[in-house]
């Protein structure tokens, strides 16, 4: 074949593969939803720490583009972060027993499918952290998304589900929002964390301070005015096809204190003493 004639086939071939992935892509159209978590029942100074297993999802072996939370009242308009802190909040996969009755304690009936950062435990969620994640861009271009629903990656007699851990302390009426949000323990008056254990007395605060069902100290005559609260979250994705290239997740943490223990025990909270 003569140079010219076959520079002429590669370039054919090279248009056709362009026109193959191009239609590729169009049938691979990006879906979108939005979603409520289930409701936060909130009043001045009260802080709300649950878990929301088994929330809604997209089903089936997906690459997600986007996906993105924040805090709304009934009415679907945005909450102010100082009327509602929102200290943290984590979307993590996991894995349940199919014909168990869900109970967290289960052990192997219930498995977290954590990201692949290189925490041993804790960090394991896919997305979220604190406050600052509202308006953060989470936009996956093409040709990647972060595979998730892949059969094949789900233990036999499994199923793939997500949960929430939704962390709201509301500041309304309170003494010191700015220590309400720091979790001092003197404005939560507590002496032991949410396990009954004694709090150390050099810890001033933290999260074993604010924990689900504790109160902030408010200003005199400041009444209670509850209102419930959601975590709006929109997700978009693509079906899975060959055509996209998977992306992983890592989440690192600073105080990881690997390079003396050989364990990546990923402190997420840390007290530091001046």
């Amino acid at each position: 074949m003569p140079p010219s004639k076959g520079l002429a086939f590669l370039l054919a071939i090279s248009l056709l593969a362009i026109c193959v992935q191009n239609l590729e892509a169009q049938k691979n159209e990006l879906k979108s939803m939005v979603y409520l978590s289930p409701k936060i029942p909130q009043h001045p100074g009260s802080v709300s720490k649950k878990y929301y297993y088994d929330i809604e999802f997209p089903k089936g072996h997906i690459a997600i583009k986007s996906f993105n939370a924040e805090v709304v009242d009934e009415a679907g308009d945005p909450v102010s972060l100082q009327e509602t802190y929102l200290h943290h909040w984590i979307a993590l996969r996991y894995y349940h027993r199919k014909g168990v009755e869900f109970n967290v304690n289960l052990g192997p009936d219930f498995i977290i499918a954590g990201n692949a950062g290189l925490c041993d435990h804790g960090l394991s969620q896919f997305f979220g952290l604190g406050s600052e994640t509202r308006k953060t861009s989470t936009n996956i271009p093409d040709p990647y998304g972060i595979e998730v629903g892949n059969p094949l990656e789900v233990p036999a007699g499994y199923e793939e589900k997500w949960l929430f851990n939704i962390h709201a302390i509301d500041t309304r009426g309170t003494v010191d929002a700015m220590g309400c949000t720091e979790c001092r323990c003197d404005l939560y008056n507590v002496t032991e964390d949410e396990y009954g254990q004694p709090l150390k007395p050099d810890y001033v605060g933290g999260i074993h301070c604010c924990y689900d069902g504790t109160q902030c100290k408010l200003k005199n005559g400041i009444k209670g005015i509850e209102r419930n609260l959601y975590l709006r979250y929109t997700v978009k994705w693509v079906d899975w096809s060959d055509f996209i290239v998977p992306v992983q997740i890592f989440i690192l943490d600073v105080t990881d204190p690997w390079q003396y223990t050989g364990i990546h025990d990923c402190l997420v909270s840390y007290f530091l003493k001046c």
